[in-house]
């Protein structure tokens, strides 16, 4: 890949078209670290947030850019602007370890247009926004507003990086606990569910077994260019931007549990933590979330069998398939068009590796859950 194409490819094409354009007088001209906060209606939990990144250490604060992006649509409740206006003003006033900037996207003149809000956009901006303070093997740090991070959070990323020279990763995470006993027992729930997915994606052989969590992931800038940026949705956009990046690169798992989001009910938006415990506070249960391991071992079964038939004809391939798999797993690959793609992966791959790559490329982080929902 050369960056520095890619760089002014993405500038002219992809970059956020309204970034603010005033002088911030940042003391670095390039920084090493980046946390990129959305603040919506956050006053002022977000506090607690800026005060855990200010507990890492100083040498490496030294090296950090923060920025909060604090926004709402047009037309939001005036008590929401209110509150947004309060994290500005108060957080601009305050002094930290680190560098902070806050870009004001909810004033009325600077407010989203309905069609370009969301968290989505709110990432992307930020993500944008720091690229001119930013090098190729620049990290990248995506955290909400109401998340703490833990003191070692910075210092055992930064050497897990200098280590593995991973370009991606999700780190793991346990949300705090709320006051409210059935929260604290959905999140328990929901937290095992997910790990379990992913860990159980990932022994199938698909690179796709992480936990696409919006406060606890982060990338290099060179990785966030090459995929294009930013997912710009308003929900789901961390499995978005998790599965483009996966297509780019190995997501490398932080273990140290390092993140700490909020265990809050609320729905912001039709996915998330937050409508999945407003889920479980009505239900007492999660739709979604839970697969057999037969459905698992389907996965391990047919990555298995792509690659076995490496340079094989599809007549062949579709052969085997309907010898191995019931009609459930067959209609589905039919469906989903595999015989389209087939002929092409195969012609354009110059190994096995290579081949298989095409594939995973297809059968995607949103295909492997689309198939574990049909055939469970």
């Amino acid at each position: 890949m050369n960056y520095n194409k890619s760089y002014q490819k993405y500038l002219k094409k992809m970059v956020y078209k309204n970034l603010p354009n005033q002088n911030f007088n940042t003391k670095k001209d390039f920084y090493k670290y980046f946390f990129i906060i959305p603040v919506y209606n956050e006053y002022p939990i977000v506090l607690k947030t800026l005060d855990s990144i200010n507990k890492q250490k100083n040498k490496l604060l030294n090296d950090t850019l923060v920025v909060l992006i604090i926004n709402n649509k047009e037309n939001t409740d005036l008590e929401i602007i209110n509150n947004n206006d309060k994290s500005y003003k108060t957080i601009k006033d305050k002094e930290y370890f680190y560098e902070c900037i806050t870009l004001d996207y909810y004033s009325k003149k600077n407010s989203l247009p309905g069609s370009q809000s969301g968290v989505g956009i709110a990432r992307k901006i930020g993500m944008d926004f720091i690229l001119k303070y930013a090098k190729k093997n620049s990290l990248i740090f995506s955290v909400d507003a109401d998340t703490i991070i833990a003191k070692n959070y910075l210092s055992i990323i930064v050497d897990a990086y200098h280590q593995e020279h991973f370009q991606a990763c999700t780190i793991n995470f346990k949300h705090l606990k709320s006051k409210d006993s059935i929260i604290n027992k959905g999140i328990q729930i929901y937290e095992k569910a997910l790990y379990h997915m992913a860990g159980k994606i990932k022994e199938s052989g698909s690179p796709y077994g992480y936990v696409s969590m919006g406060s606890a992931i982060g990338c290099t800038v060179e990785a966030y260019i090459a995929i294009g940026g930013m997912c710009q949705k308003d929900a789901a956009e961390d499995f978005y931007f998790m599965q483009s990046l996966a297509k780019f690169t190995n997501i490398y798992t932080i273990k140290d549990f390092l993140v700490y989001p909020s265990s809050r009910s609320e729905q912001r938006v039709h996915l998330g933590t937050g409508y999945r415990m407003k889920q479980f506070k009505k239900n007492q249960t999660f739709e979604n979330l839970f697969f057999n391991d037969n459905s698992y071992k389907s996965i391990k079964q047919l990555i298995l069998l792509i690659e076995k038939n490496y340079n094989q004809s599809y007549e062949i391939l579709n052969k085997e398939l309907n010898e191995y798999f019931d009609h459930n797993i067959c209609n589905f690959l039919y469906i989903h068009r595999l015989n389209n793609i087939w002929d092409k992966i195969n012609q354009n791959a110059k190994s096995k590796k290579q081949f298989m790559l095409f594939f995973h490329q297809w059968f995607d982080a949103l295909k492997i859950m689309q198939f574990l929902k049909t055939i469970n």
